[in-house]
C-alpha cells in the first residue's frame, strides 16, 4: 500500500530490505530491529528522503555506519544500537532534524567533530563503546538524555562525562579558558580480598614496606585499613630491566586491605571498584577444591555484581607452609582449574539460556492469533530485553588473573614478582584508561588545598578545619582563591569525588552542604561502627564508657550484638578518637546512613537535618536476621498476619539484606522486635 505510515518487522531474521518496503512512498516509520541487516540499498536514502522520521535498525550487523541515511532530511529518531560500527561519517550534522541518536554497544574510537552543530539532538547513548575522546566542542549540544559509560575516555575523563552535559562543558569551557591542563599523577586503587587469615595483612605489608611482618590471629585486620604504596625508582629496575622507568615513578597505589571476618563483608561492595585492581588472596597450603565456594567464588561474583568487567588478580600465598616446588605447582594448578571451571559453567549457563530465547523468538509472529505457542508483540518485547541483559552479562564477566604465588615470610618469595604483575595490569590502558590523564590546572589547585586542609588535619590538634568534613562554604571559598567557582566548582568536585579524593553527595539534603575531604580517615569511622568483636567494643576497660554501670554496659553490649540497637550517646563514644564536634558526628552518622549501613530509629527518624540528634540508631547484622520458615502459621482470631519473604536464587549478594533492611526503614509504620507490620490500605506497586 503505497500510503503505509509503518513498517514493523523486527525478528524476522531480515537480511536485506524487502522489495515491496522500498516501494513504500510515504513511510515515516521503519522498524527492522533484532534482523541481520548488514547494510541498506544505495536508493534507500532517496525512497524515503522527505517521509522519514524513525528508523530502527537496533541489533543488526552494520560494520559500517549506512550512509544513505544521511539523505532522510527528515530524520528525528536513528537506533543504531548493538551492531559493530566502528565510526560516523564527518558530515553527520546533515542530519539537521535529529533528535535521537542511540549508538550503544557499538566499536565506535571517536566521534567527529561535526555532531557538535547538530543543534536539535537531545538524546545521544553511546555506552559500551571504545570512545577516548570527546570532540572540543561537545559541551555546546543541548542534550537532555546522555550515556557515555563504559567507554576509555580520558579527555574529559569519564568521571567528569559521567556526571552530564553540565559537568563536559564546564569542564571543555574551562580548558578553553585557561588554555592549561596538568597530567594527574598516575594513582590506582587496589583493593585486597579474601577469607579470614588467608595471608592478606602480611601480603600488604610485603608490598607496601618490603618487609616480612607475620600477622597472627589476634592481630588480624579489623574492618579494613588503607596504605600507600608509592613505587620507588629503586624498585623498578629489578622488576622491568630497564633503567628508563620515568612513567612508572612515583606510580601511587592505595591498597585497601578489607578485613575477612563476616561481618565486614557488609562494607565491601563500597570500595571494589571496576577503575580499581582486586587482589584476591587464597591460602594454597589450606586450600581445598570443596572449599572453592567460600575461598574464591564468593568473592569473584561479589566483585563481579558491583563491578562488572573488573579485574581480579588471584593470588597463592603461603606457599612456604607447602613442602617442595612441585606441591606448589600442584596446588596452583587445582586453583586455576577450579576457576577456569566455575567461570567456563557460568558462560555455559547464559550461553543456553541466550540460545534458548533465540529459538524462542524464532517462533512464528502473530498479532491477532491467541494461541500460546505464538508469541504477541509485548511477549517479543520481553524476551529481547533479557536476551540483551544475558548478553551483556557474558560481556560483563570480571577479567581473572592467576599468575602469581608467592610467601610473606622472611625470603618474601613471589612478592617481587607479583609487583611486575601488579604495574602490568595498572598500566594497562584497555584495563585502566584513566590512571593517566589531564585536568584544568585550577582543579589541580584545588585538590591541592584539599591535600594541604587533609596534611593540616593531621598536624595540627588545635585545628579549627574539621577532621572528617569541610562547611561547603569554606570550601567555595577555597575554590574562588584558585579560580573555580559556579558551575565549574560542582564539575571540579563531581570529578575529585568520583576519583575518590573527597566524597560530596550534593543530592543529598543531609549531607549536600559538607564536602568530606579525608575519605581515607572515614575508614577509621567504619572501623568504628562496624566491629566483629562487641566484647572487646564494650570493654569495661574502655574509659569512655565510665558513665555506664556494669549492667548498663552489658545490656549496651546485647543491644548491639543482638539487635543491633545502639545509643547515640554509645556511638559517640566509640567515634570520639575520629570526630571532633558534635556536629561531624551527626554528619558522620548522615553519611553511614547515606550508605545504607544504619538507620535512625525515634522521633526524628525521617528528618534529614544532621542538627537534631537522634537517640538511637540500628546497625542490621547477620545476627538479626529472622528466619520465616520459623515463624507461626497459627494466627489468632481478629489477628491480621502479613509475612512476606523474598528468595534470591543463587549466591545473596553481599550486605543486600543490612542495605534493604536500613533502606526500607523509612516505609515502615509499625515495627515489632525484628518484624514489621504494614497497614495494607497503604501498600500500591
Amino acid at each position: 500500500m503505497a500510503d503505509q505510515t509503518s513498517v514493523d518487522q523486527p525478528g524476522r531474521g531480515l537480511t536485506e530490505i524487502p522489495d515491496n518496503v522500498l516501494s513504500l512512498t510515504s513511510v515515516e516509520m521503519i522498524n527492522l530491529r533484532h534482523n541481520k541487516v548488514k547494510a541498506l540499498p544505495p536508493h534507500f536514502g532517496l525512497c524515503f528522503q522527505a517521509s522519514l522520521k524513525r528508523l530502527w535498525l537496533w541489533c543488526n550487523q552494520f560494520t559500517e555506519f549506512p550512509e544513505v541515511v544521511l539523505h532522510l532530511s527528515n530524520l528525528e529518531i536513528l537506533d543504531l544500537r548493538e551492531n559493530f560500527i566502528r565510526e560516523l561519517p564527518p558530515n553527520i550534522s546533515t542530519l539537521q532534524k535529529l533528535q535521537k541518536l542511540w549508538l550503544c554497544e557499538n566499536r565506535l574510537e571517536s566521534l567527529p567533530d561535526s555532531i557538535c552543530d547538530m543543534e536539535n539532538l537531545t538524546d545521544f547513548m553511546a555506552h559500551r563503546n571504545k570512545l577516548r575522546t570527546l570532540p572540543f566542542g561537545f559541551g555546546r549540544l543541548k542534550l537532555e538524555n546522555l550515556n557515555l559509560r563504559e567507554n576509555p575516555l580520558i579527555q574529559p575523563p569519564l568521571e567528569v562525562c559521567n556526571k552530564g552535559m553540565s559537568a563536559i562543558a564546564a569542564y571543555q569551557r574551562e580548558i578553553e579558558e585557561a588554555k592549561v591542563t596538568v597530567s594527574v599523577p598516575p594513582r590506582l586503587k587496589i583493593v585486597v580480598l579474601g577469607n579470614l587469615m588467608a595471608g592478606k595483612t602480611s601480603l600488604v605489608s610485603a608490598l607496601t614496606r618490603a618487609v616480612s611482618r607475620l600477622a597472627k590471629e589476634e592481630a588480624r585486620t579489623h574492618c579494613m585499613e588503607v596504605k600507600e604504596w608509592t613505587v620507588r625508582e629503586s624498585e623498578l629496575s629489578p622488576l622491568t630491566g630497564t633503567t628508563d622507568n620515568t612513567s612508572l615513578q612515583g606510580f601511587v597505589f592505595d591498597v585497601y586491605d578489607v578485613g575477612g571476618h563476616d561481618t565486614y563483608h557488609t562494607v565491601l561492595p563500597f570500595f571494589v571498584a571496576a577503575h580499581a585492581l582486586q587482589l584476591l588472596i587464597v591460602d594454597l597450603s589450606e586450600y581445598r577444591t570443596e572449599d572453592f565456594e567460600s575461598a574464591v567464588g564468593y568473592w569473584i561474583r561479589t566483585v563481579s555484581a558491583r563491578a562488572p568487567r573488573a579485574t581480579v588478580c588471584v593470588v597463592g600465598t603461603k606457599t612456604d607452609k607447602l613442602e617442595s616446588q612441585e606441591q606448589v605447582d600442584m596446588m596452583y594448578n587445582k586453583l586455576k582449574r577450579d576457576i577456569d571451571q566455575m567461570m567456563e559453567a557460568e558462560h555455559s549457563q547464559l550461553r543456553q539460556e541466550i540460545a534458548h530465547l533465540e529459538k524462542v523468538l524464532e517462533e512464528p509472529f502473530d498479532d491477532n492469533s491467541t494461541t500460546d505457542d505464538i508469541l504477541s508483540d509485548a511477549k517479543r518485547s520481553s524476551v529481547r530485553d533479557r536476551l540483551v541483559l544475558l548478553r551483556q552479562m557474558v560481556d560483563q564477566q570480571p577479567n581473572i588473573v592467576l599468575q602469581n604465588t608467592v610467601s610473606s615470610s622472611d625470603q618474601l618469595t613471589g612478592i617481587a614478582q607479583l609487583k611486575k604483575t601488579i604495574l602490568s595490569l595498572a598500566t594497562n590502558q584497555e584495563l585502566f584508561p584513566n590512571v593517566r590523564t589531564s585536568i584544568p590546572k585550577s582543579w589541580s589547585l584545588l585538590l591541592g588545598l584539599f591535600e594541604s586542609a587533609r596534611a593540616n588535619n593531621g598536624s595540627d590538634s588545635d585545628s579549627a578545619v574539621p577532621r572528617i568534613c569541610l562547611p561547603f562554604d569554606q570550601v567555595r571559598e577555597m575554590g574562588k582563591s584558585v579560580c573555580v567557582s559556579g558551575e565549574n566548582l560542582n564539575s571540579a568536585l563531581s570529578y575529585l569525588h568520583e576519583t575518590g579524593q573527597i566524597l560530596h553527595y550534593k543530592d543529598s539534603p543531609s549531607l549536600q552542604k559538607l564536602v568530606f575531604h579525608s575519605p581515607t580517615a572515614l575508614v577509621q569511622v567504619l572501623r568504628a561502627v562496624q566491629h566483629h568483636d562487641v566484647a572487646q567494643l564494650f570493654d569495661p576497660a574502655h574509659s569512655g564508657f565510665d558513665y555506664l554501670s556494669n549492667s548498663g554496659l552489658q545490656k549496651a553490649r546485647e543491644n548491639l550484638d543482638k539487635h543491633g540497637l545502639v545509643r547515640t550517646k554509645e556511638l559517640k563514644v566509640m567515634l570520639r578518637g575520629q570526630v571532633r564536634t558534635e556536629a561531624e558526628v551527626h554528619a558522620v552518622l548522615s553519611l553511614v546512613e547515606k550508605f545504607g549501613l544504619c538507620h535512625r530509629l525515634g522521633t526524628e527518624e525521617m528528618s534529614d537535618s544532621i542538627d537534631r540528634p537522634t537517640e538511637w540508631y540500628r546497625f542490621p547484622r547477620p545476627s538479626t536476621w529472622v528466619d520465616y520458615n520459623t515463624w507461626s502459621e497459627d494466627v489468632p482470631e481478629g489477628v491480621e498476619e502479613l509475612q512476606i519473604g523474598c528468595r534470591v536464587l543463587g549466591s545473596f549478594p553481599t550486605g543486600l539484606f543490612q542495605r534493604l533492611c536500613s533502606n526500607a526503614h523509612k516505609f515502615l509504620q509499625y515495627r515489632y522486635m525484628d518484624t514489621a507490620l504494614y497497614p495494607v490500605l497503604e501498600i500500591t506497586t
